[in-house]
């Protein structure tokens, strides 16, 4: 029987209604416009018992939902839009999920969206609404009187192709009917081969998977092409061609290659290093998915960094969430691939102006902020919830890019060289696949992102669509982490473009596959699909198969399915077998070949080198209104309310978090990590970009040349090492077809990149092409995005906001030559800025960047609310790339520094004021027309009720040693960090996997975590997203593990004998939603009690907020005092506490509340009575919402105040009855 139930928040608790309604109104210019947005699920369940109970246990909270059986809608407008089926659902995952955990079975649910328009709005509105709404690759609107649990499966029998006898006319046919990215040239080549080589018919599978080989996606064909005639143009620039022509003549004078391609240019210079053994920190191995360097660590240890690039433009363009989202889980997989743990992100991205009207839109093509919007929250939805800080976050704006969004995920990974082995695969290896099951997600997304597009592609790209779980990724990455795991794996790689296809297919050059093990997510894929599926969240490794059982177990105590996919074998082959027929036989060389060898000609014109300038402001003759247009310009812009969904704080490694000072407002220009090593203490990764599409779509050479000097110095003004530096790019351009001047634009950029590495002698050692930047007539602007890399130490890195009046401001000045850079000059002002960094002399640095020296000044002012008085005699809008601001507090007498003036409380530029708030107005408001403000209103905290300061408290029994354990849940993310929190020499530390793979193992899971709480003395619910904080709320499915009988009676038995409990975030979430909190043991909620909500912005948001201890009698803040303020980090998406006042009395009598947020300005979510954290009324849990977990040495140096909240020294005191 199918029940359907109808959720929706109270309307005290709508936030998501709210915010849509003022979203849609501003879009649609319509007055009062008022809509209601329902969950609706449909439960396949005879037992109405049961029905109330998942309703109102899983699918609600009745403190903040109400719950309908039937709805009335006749009289309404409204309509539902529901999700693909063949695309991951989390919500329908973990509903079910839930229900296997109260009944151990999974109860069949299906959910859709109900919008119901309670105003009136006209058809064509209606209309509007919907095409707004309705994305047609992800999603279509559902006819709510359809039964959808009945699933038809149908398989695709495996199609054979005879091509024999066949004339050309009826090939084409054949060749356009199949929808190939690969040439008709390539295609023949292929028909060719299989009629006189092999002498047989192709199958289906062999097509489409040498189709996805072959792609520009996963073979670079474009890179890869042979160009022949390399000519200029007879009126060419003199001094353009001689810069060309050097370029080309050193190209070829330390390559042995004999073809020159884009591909050969990229990889020259690494090449010739590596020859000459110039690059004897690089590691060098047949695993090539990610860069690779041998980095010291402070005790002489050595470890391996891995970093890569990676981009989703294609996939983002038509789906943003889902796109985005993968764009950062594939980047994730490469490092992961070479058994590196990923511990650093960065997010470059590029679009059209978000700021238009939508109504301005391309036709068939979804809004330029629609886009970039859904994006940033695909791309932080997944790495919040793996738990990767994504530290730098950039979006360029430029009309071009509504042909084809940018989107470029970079990521850095360590591995310690002891837990790591590289071995060739031999004949008699096993090939294990590990991670999600398999779908058609994805399906075609390799080659899909090598086609030309048109306004058709966003109606026929369904199958290339992949919905990211990033839950089963982290499980991957703790899996990989592990040495045990590590240490077996001879070769590894993940499954990104062309799925098992091409991940397996290339672990060696003999490979046999069978696909009848592979884990499917439904019935009804033939052998094709499982083969070429891009479902994510999937590894393949090759293992001695004396170690099968051990990679499995491992596998699965991760909650990992693993199987044997196939087997390494001696013939140069490519096999697969599905259901006892052979699908694919492909013999290796045939495969290698990459079709027919391309080759093109190249034209060299002027076209190519344009003067440049500043062409995104009109500038007048008044120093304070080019200012204010200067700092609000779309490239200069604050892309605040953007930056903060990205959690940059997990993982308690950051070294700067992304906007400093007092006031969070002054933005960094790099990514620093500390290597997340037990052995380090001091060394960190350092990571920034560098590109400006307007210099490159007008000077091809230049712009190239300039985004690796922005890069590169961007790191040295943060405090990276010039020595160690390295480089990897991102190539993205228009499709290039025939044309001979369009190939002359990758072909400079890619000289221009190798200019730069010669002089700096820095080489780039990774790098990725997108080479299909076309839709219909437009194309996007030439983008080479350069990654700069290098190495530094913790306490000598520097930060972007001033900090102190009357210090003195200086000015690092590239004197470039014609425009052209002065690189002498540049090496020198490098070395001049590390070793000032390196004598203490600099206390702060901002590297140029399209906004002039103004946009550095302004920036580095907002922070700590200060500003600058100077007097030059220079253009303080020009582009100076190479150039750095510097804040000494002392004199500094150096050939290459300008001395400007000094820091001040105003803005001052050669006598002229500026208004310092118009200034800082000018540069938060544009966004906001895309991110709308926080407009609700909240009840503050009560002054008549205080705190008297209380006796501390010991735990009654002596002991030696705290057992101390963190329940890892699906979707866990911050064990790590909790763990550092609790280290010390009296502490015995483990973590507890809930293993809910199966009704065995979920079972078996709740007696064991029954048992264990027995032993401890600490029991930790870290931060995370169980379940993806789904269905519909965070917590859910932790808070009915805890109400299970058999873990329920064992927490009141814990709790009995004065043990504790703590909850951070998503373990606050539980610890409330279970009961605990509230009534001291887990049991059922009531409609009055508190609860948390989602944000009122209707987003997660990650930031420093200041905290006020306003309560210290529990054992988890004995050791604070009453007022003391701490500056901890908050990233959640729901952590909005509501509570009436009644209760909220009630819990300030019984001292609950501990914890509240310091004001109106550090309440983040919108929290009632600014509260932030409370406790039982026992005083033994703790929930809280700020990680205070994320502390340490030279962590987010540029936030200030008492980041350490000693809540775990009081937590061990308490149980070594230790006093201070």
């Amino acid at each position: 029987m199918i029940n359907r139930v109808y959720i929706n928040k109270k309307d005290e608790f709508d936030i998501e209604s709210k915010k849509l309604s003022e979203e849609l109104a501003k879009n649609f210019n319509i007055k009062n416009l008022n809509i209601k947005v329902f969950n609706v699920y449909d439960v396949h369940e005879e037992d109405k018992t049961k029905v109330a109970e998942i309703s109102n246990y899983i699918l609600a909270e009745p403190n903040i939902d109400d719950i309908s059986f039937d709805l009335e809608l006749n009289s309404k407008k409204y309509f539902a839009v529901k999700m693909f089926d063949s695309q991951f659902n989390p919500r329908e995952e973990s509903a079910s999920e839930c229900c296997n955990l109260l009944y151990l079975n999974k109860t069949k649910i299906k959910t859709f969206k109900l919008y119901i328009f309670n105003s009136e709005i006209s058809e064509s509105q209606l209309k509007e609404i919907k095409n707004y709404i309705i994305n047609p690759i992800e999603c279509y609107e559902f006819d709510m009187n359809k039964n959808e649990f009945e699933e038809k499966f149908t398989t695709q029998e495996l199609i054979e192709y005879n091509f024999n006898n066949i004339n050309k006319n009826e090939l084409e046919k054949i060749y356009y009917e199949l929808n190939l990215a690969m040439s008709f040239e390539d295609f023949s080549f292929t028909v060719n081969y299989f009629n006189n080589e092999l002498k047989r018919n192709a199958t289906d599978s062999e097509i489409y998977l040498i189709d996805t080989y072959w792609s520009d996606h996963c073979r670079h064909k474009t890179f890869e092409t042979v160009l022949e005639n390399i000519s200029f143009d007879k009126n060419i620039n003199p001094f353009y061609k001689d810069k060309i022509e050097e370029a080309l003549n050193y190209y070829k004078s330390i390559t042995s290659k004999k073809d020159i391609t884009l591909m050969n240019i990229a990889t020259s210079y690494i090449k010739y290093m590596l020859k000459t053994n110039n690059a004897i920190d690089i590691e060098v191995s047949d695993e090539i998915n990610a860069s690779s360097i041998y980095v010291d660590l402070d005790d002489n240890k050595k470890c391996i960094v891995q970093f890569k690039n990676e981009t989703h433009n294609h996939p983002t363009e038509i789906e943003p969430f889902g796109g985005a989202a993968t764009c950062l889980g594939g980047a994730i997989r490469d490092p992961l691939s070479g058994r590196a743990y990923v511990y650093q992100g960065i997010r470059v991205t590029g679009a059209g102006n978000i700021l238009e009207d939508i109504q301005n839109s391309m036709s068939n093509k979804l809004p330029q902020s629609k886009i970039s919007k859904l994006a940033a929250d695909g791309f932080s939805s997944y790495g919040n919830q793996i738990g990767i800080p994504t530290t730098l976050v950039k979006e360029f704006y430029h009309k071009n890019y509504v042909a084809k969004r940018l989107e470029i995920g970079a990521v850095v990974g360590v591995t310690k060289i002891n837990n790591l082995i590289r071995e060739e695969p031999k004949p008699g290896d096993l090939i294990v696949l590990v991670g999600g099951a398999t779908g058609k997600d994805g399906i075609g997304g390799a080659t899909g992102s090598s086609k030309n597009q048109n306004q058709n592609s966003i109606k026929n790209s369904y199958s290339e669509v992949q919905k990211g779980n990033p839950v089963e990724e982290r499980k991957l990455q703790r899996l990989f982490s592990n040495p045990k795991v590590s240490k077996i794996i001879k070769k590894a790689n993940d499954l990104g473009a062309g799925g098992i296809g091409v991940g397996a297919g290339e672990l060696a050059d003999g490979v046999k596959l069978n696909l009848n093990n592979v884990h499917l997510k439904y019935l009804g894929l033939s052998g094709k699909e499982i083969l070429i599926s891009e479902s994510q969240e999937r590894m393949v490794v090759v293992i001695d198969k004396s170690n099968l059982n051990t990679f499995i177990e491992e596998a699965n105590k991760e909650n990992l399915v693993a199987v044997k996919l196939g087997e390494v074998t001696s013939e140069n082959s490519f096999v697969v077998e599905y259901k006892n027929k052979t699908i694919v036989n492909l013999p290796r060389d045939f495969i290698n070949t990459g079709g027919i060898k391309n080759k093109n000609d190249v034209l060299i014109t002027n076209n190519l080198f344009k003067d440049f300038q500043r062409e995104d402001m009109t500038f007048t003759n008044n120093l304070e209104n080019d200012f204010l247009v200067n700092i609000s310009c779309l490239n200069v812009m604050s892309q605040k309310p953007m930056i903060e969904q990205f959690d940059f704080s997990i993982g308690g490694t950051t070294v700067l978090a992304p906007y400093g000072g007092t006031k969070q407002l002054s933005e960094v220009q790099v990514s620093c990590q500390k290597i997340p090593l037990s052995d380090n203490k001091n060394i960190c990764t350092i990571m920034s970009y560098g590109y400006n599409p307007f210099i490159f779509e007008n000077n091809i050479l230049l712009g190239s040349m300039y985004a690796i000097i922005e890069s590169i110095t961007k790191v040295i003004a943060s405090g990276g090492n010039f020595k160690k530096l390295k480089l990897t790019l991102q190539e993205y351009f228009e499709k290039l077809n025939k044309d001979k001047e369009k190939w002359a634009k990758p072909f400079v950029a890619l000289l221009g990149a190798l200019i730069v590495q010669k002089e700096f002698n820095i080489p780039a050692i990774g790098g990725k092409d997108s080479m299909s930047g076309t839709y219909e007539n437009i194309s996007v602007p030439p983008t080479l995005v350069s990654f700069a890399l290098s190495i530094g130490q913790s306490d000598k890195i520097i930060s972007t906001d001033f900090k102190e009046k009357n210090n003195h401001i200086y000015l690092f000045k590239h004197n470039a030559i014609n425009n052209y850079p002065n690189f002498n000059q540049l090496k020198n002002i490098y070395k001049s800025m590390e070793k000032n960094i390196l004598e203490n002399k600099i206390l702060s640095s901002f590297a140029i960047q399209s906004g002039g020296i103004a946009e550095a000044l302004a920036k580095m002012s907002f922070g700590n609310d200060l500003g600058f008085d100077i007097n030059t005699n220079l253009n303080i809008f020009d582009y100076m790339y190479g150039s750095i601001i510097v804040e000494t507090n002392e004199k500094i007498n150096d050939e290459n520094l300008i001395y400007l003036g000094v820091v001040s409380n105003n803005y001052s530029i050669n006598g002229f004021n500026i208004d310092k708030v118009k200034a800082l107005n000018c540069y938060l408001n544009p966004i906001k027309k895309v991110y709308l403000s926080n407009n609700q209103n909240y009840p503050l905290p009560l002054n008549d009720l205080s705190y008297k300061e209380n006796k501390k408290v010991y735990y009654p029994n002596k002991i030696s040693k705290i057992n101390i354990m963190s329940i890892i849940f699906p979707g866990t993310n911050c064990e790590y960090d909790i763990k550092r929190s609790f280290k010390n020499e009296s502490v015995s530390y483990e973590d507890f996997v809930f293993n809910n793979m199966n009704v065995e193992q979920l079972n078996l899971s709740l007696k064991n975590l029954a048992n264990k709480i027995k032993d401890q003395h600490i029991i930790v619910i870290p931060g995370g997203f169980s379940l993806g904080d789904e269905p519909d709320g965070s917590g859910k499915y932790i808070s009915n593990v805890l109400k299970s009988k058999i873990v329920k009676e064992a927490l009141i038995e814990h709790l009995k004998q004065k043990k504790l409990i703590l909850g951070i975030c998503n373990g606050f979430q539980a610890l409330l939603k279970s009961g605990l909190l509230i009534y001291g043991e887990p049991c059922g909620l009531k409609e009055n009690d508190p609860s948390l909500i989602k944000n009122n912005v209707n987003r997660h948001v990650s930031k420093y907020v200041s905290c006020r201890t306003v309560n210290n009698s529990s054992p988890w803040t004995q050791d604070l005092k009453i007022n003391e303020i701490n500056v901890i980090p908050i990233s959640h998406g729901e952590g909005r506490f509501v509570i009436n006042e009644s209760m909220y009395k009630e819990l300030k009598k019984n001292n609950q509340i501990v914890f509240e947020y310091l004001n109106e300005d550090n309440n983040p979510n919108g929290s009632y009575y600014n509260i932030e954290g409370i406790v039982s009324k026992c005083g033994l849990i703790l929930g809280k919402m700020g990680h205070s977990e994320r502390f340490g040495q030279d962590i987010c140096k540029n936030i200030y105040g008492n980041k350490e909240q000693n809540i775990f020294k009081s937590a061990i005191r308490y149980f070594l009855n230790l006093e201070e």
